[in-house]
C-alpha cells in the first residue's frame, strides 16, 4: 500500500495541476484574441452586457450558488461568507483554492514524511485553512463595521434633518463613508436603483451583515416608514446605545483576556511538544504514528484538547 501511495499522490497532482492551467492559462494568454475574435463576431456588446449584469449582482448581493452546488445549503453559506469577506471571489474560485490547498499540503507532507495518514491530516489541514483564513477576514470586516455603524447613522441623522431623503443619504453615506460600512450602503443605493424597494433593500442588508445593531437601525427604519415620526432623534438614541454597548464589550474582553490567552496556550503547547519531538526523535515520536492504538491515542488527545479549548471559550465570552 505505502509504494502505490506515492505514484496515486503523485498522479493525482499532477492531474490537478494539468487541470487548472488548462482552465485559466487559456484565458490569461488569449485575452487580446478573445477580445479581436467578438469584435469581428459583433458578440462583444452581449458579452460586455453580461459581464456587467454578473459584476452589478455581485456587489449589490444578489448573487447566488446555480447549478448542481445550489442544491447543498452548505456552498450558499460560503457563497454568503464570500460576499461578507470577499466579495470579488466567486465560490467557483473559492472551491478551487481549497482544493489546491488540500492537495498541496498532502503532497509536501508526503514527501517530507512518506507517511500516507499524516499526510491525509495534512490534506485535511489543508482544505481548512482557507475557511479559517475567510472567517477571520469575515470576523475582522464585521468588527469593522460594527465600530463604523454609529458615526454611519450619526452622518444619516444629519443628513435627514438636513431635508435630504433617504436614499439620497444612503448615496451620500455611501461615497463619503470609508468601507466596509461605505460599502454596504453602496450596495443597498445600488439595489434600489435597480428598481427593488427600499424594504427590501434593507432587509437584504440585515441578512447580508449580520449584526444586530444594524438590525436595530434597519426596523427602526422600516417602522419610521410606516408610521412617521422623526427618524433622527431614533437614529441618536441607538446611536448612544451603541457607543455604551461597544464600551462594556471592551470592559469584559479586557477582564477575560488572561483567561482566553492561557486557554490558547494550553490548546497548542501538547500539538506544538510532539512536533518538536518529531523533529527532534523522529523514532521516538513515530511510535504513535506507526500503530493504530498510537494513533486513537493522538485522537483522543486532540478530541480532549480541542473540547477544552471549546468550554474555556464558552466561560471567558460574555454576551453583552
Amino acid at each position: 500500500m505505502t509504494d502505490l501511495a506515492f505514484p496515486i499522490i503523485t498522479a493525482s497532482s499532477v492531474t490537478m495541476g494539468v487541470y487548472a492551467i488548462a482552465k485559466f492559462l487559456p484565458g490569461l494568454l488569449g485575452t487580446e484574441e478573445r477580445k479581436i475574435k467578438n469584435r469581428l463576431s459583433g458578440g462583444i456588446e452581449s458579452q460586455v452586457q453580461a459581464d456587467l449584469a454578473n459584476t452589478i449582482r455581485r456587489r449589490t448581493g444578489l448573487d447566488d450558488v446555480q447549478g448542481l452546488l445550489g442544491q447543498y445549503e452548505i456552498f450558499h453559506a460560503i457563497n454568503r461568507t464570500l460576499l461578507q469577506s470577499a466579495p470579488k471571489l466567486t465560490l467557483q474560485k473559492f472551491l478551487y483554492i481549497v482544493a489546491g490547498s488540500a492537495v498541496g499540503a498532502m503532497f509536501l507532507v508526503f514527501l517530507i514524511t512518506t507517511g500516507i495518514i499524516v499526510s491525509l491530516v495534512a490534506a485535511i489541514l489543508g482544505a481548512t485553512l482557507p475557511f479559517l483564513v475567510l472567517m477571520n477576514k469575515r470576523n475582522k470586516r464585521q468588527r469593522m463595521l460594527s465600530d463604523q455603524l454609529p458615526d454611519a447613522l450619526d452622518f444619516m441623522g444629519r443628513a435627514l434633518r438636513a431635508g435630504h431623503s433617504m436614499a439620497t443619504a444612503f448615496q451620500m453615506m455611501s461615497d463619503e463613508l470609508p468601507d466596509p460600512i461605505g460599502g454596504e450602503f453602496r450596495r443597498i443605493f445600488e439595489q434600489h436603483s435597480l428598481g427593488a424597494s427600499l424594504e427590501d433593500c434593507l432587509r437584504t442588508a440585515v441578512n447580508r451583515v449580520e449584526s444586530t445593531d444594524f438590525a436595530f437601525f434597519v426596523t427602526s427604519a422600516l417602522i419610521q416608514r410606516q408610521t412617521g415620526g422623526d427618524l433622527s432623534e431614533v437614529l441618536n438614541n441607538i446611536t448612544g446605545m451603541i457607543r455604551a454597548r461597544v464600551r462594556l464589550q471592551q470592559h469584559v474582553k479586557a477582564k477575560t483576556a488572561e483567561g482566553r490567552f492561557t486557554g490558547y496556550i494550553l490548546a497548542a503547547f501538547p500539538a506544538v511538544m510532539f512536533v518538536v519531538s518529531y523533529c527532534l526523535n523522529k523514532e521516538y515520536a513515530g511510535r504513535l504514528l506507526d500503530n493504530s492504538t498510537g494513533i486513537l491515542m493522538l485522537g483522543g488527545a486532540l478530541g480532549l484538547q480541542l473540547l477544552g479549548l471549546f468550554v474555556i471559550r464558552k466561560i471567558t465570552t460574555v454576551q453583552v
